[in-house]
């Protein structure tokens, strides 16, 4: 797997903030981030969407990279 980052230094990159094999994804960070967004009971995720807005979905990095690395 092939990942940089994009963002060094405060600079914003035009794609995203990381890129990994040429998908780009951007980076957020709290102090604190709301418990509804953590999986609970046995989930592998949290699905989530504001009103009208587009579905997302919230997943642990280690799983995510499992799921980007399989599908490649």
């Amino acid at each position: 797997m092939d990942a940089h980052n994009r963002d060094r230094g405060g600079a914003q990159h035009e794609m995203g903030d990381v890129e990994i094999n040429g998908d780009y994804f951007g980076c957020k960070r709290r102090k604190k981030i709301a418990q509804w967004l953590y999986p609970e009971k046995k989930e592998k995720g949290v699905f989530i969407r504001e009103d009208r807005g587009e579905l997302l979905v919230v997943v642990p990095v280690d799983f995510f990279m499992t799921l980007l690395s399989n599908a490649k």
